[in-house]
């Protein structure tokens, strides 16, 4: 299911929440919307979901508008699947018939092959007898996911689904829920303030903010080549470096220059702040710049390290934890800037 929202805005009263907001999703693609709370990707989700009408804009699936100013076609006409923070499954029923809650359409018989389809899909066709109270957070989510996708609805819109739950059951889930939809092609929204949770499942983020969106790409370009401060501040770890335009296309900064690859747009002599993420940063005992350790935050497999620039500066630096460095001394790094993310000096 192709779906396209064009210039939407979602307004309660004279107070507009979101506004400008365009992206498509492709059909099998899946999209998430990416901010703080109180940003407005709920209330665009909403209004995707047809539970909010527009303020302006539209909003089509498969080629048909289902939302526009004074239009707004009913949630069970959009064959839309959600699932909700809260899970949402009827206590009373046990896990196979909540599961096939939104099946009446099928006989018995088909209904029952798409229970056990599902249950086996999430390994859990060995508790479709047990009721919700008896599966723990992570089992609960599974159900509450696989009950959406039964009917094999159009699209399927996720609002916070697994924010109950402990980061590394969050990253896992996240990524059960892409191999499912993607076996069963189906067009998504995920809903979160996680960015892990957005990396390991959307094929596209939107990063939503100051209630705009601010980009709408892949993983890999949001982190890597961030469209503003805004985005280059939300996702990820990094710190603005001052320095300026010099011949050749490159970027002189306390630390050295830095790569080839600056905007043409760039004027030689303009002050700039360059973004440089931890990853940008590597460690080497044998480079002659020596940077103090005012900071380590043990990661596990890795330290991240806060430097310190002779200006006052700090920048990042991830190493791995067997080289444990202690605040105080002086390590060596080189820089390895391959995306050169480049703003105009504040």
């Amino acid at each position: 299911m192709q779906l396209d929202v064009r210039d939407a805005a979602v307004a309660y009263g004279n107070k507009t929440v979101i506004e400008g907001v365009s992206f498509s999703l492709a059909s099998g693609e899946i999209g998430c919307l990416l901010g703080p709370s109180g940003c407005g990707k709920t209330s665009l989700l909403r209004a995707i979901a047809g539970f909010e009408p527009l303020s302006s804009g539209e909003i089509d699936l498969h080629g048909r508008s289902v939302s526009a100013v004074g239009q707004t076609l009913s949630p069970e006409q959009r064959r839309i699947g959600m699932v909700f923070q809260e899970f949402a499954l009827f206590p009373h029923l046990s896990v196979a018939k909540n599961v096939g809650f939104g099946l009446e359409h099928m006989n018995g018989a088909e209904r029952s092959a798409r229970v056990e389809e599902l249950l086996s899909l999430v390994g859990m066709s060995h508790l479709a007898n047990v009721h919700p109270h008896q599966l723990s957070g992570g089992q609960q989510q599974r159900i509450a996911l696989i009950r959406a996708m039964a009917p094999r609805p159009e699209i399927l819109l996720m609002d916070e689904p697994f924010s109950s739950l402990d980061t590394e059951l969050r990253e896992q889930l996240a990524r059960e829920v892409r191999n499912l939809l993607k076996r069963d092609n189906i067009t998504a929204i995920l809903v979160t303030h996680d960015q892990m949770e957005a990396f390991a499942m959307a094929d596209s983020i939107g990063v939503v903010g100051e209630g705009r969106l601010h980009q709408w790409a892949n993983g890999y370009t949001t982190y890597h080549n961030p469209s503003n401060r805004f985005v280059a501040g939300f996702i990820g770890q990094g710190v603005m470096l001052p320095g300026q335009i010099v011949d050749g296309g490159r970027v002189q900064t306390e630390i050295g220059i830095i790569g080839e690859a600056v905007p043409t747009s760039c004027q030689i002599g303009a002050d700039v702040e360059l973004l440089l993420r931890p990853d940008d940063v590597i460690h080497d005992d044998e480079s002659k710049l020596q940077l103090e350790v005012k900071g380590k935050d043990f990661r596990g497999a890795e330290y991240l390290y806060t430097l310190l620039l002779p200006s006052g500066q700090e920048i990042l630096c991830m190493v791995q934890s067997h080289h444990n460095h202690n605040v105080g001394e002086s390590i060596g790094i080189r820089l390895d800037v391959e995306d050169v993310a480049l703003f105009p000096a504040r």
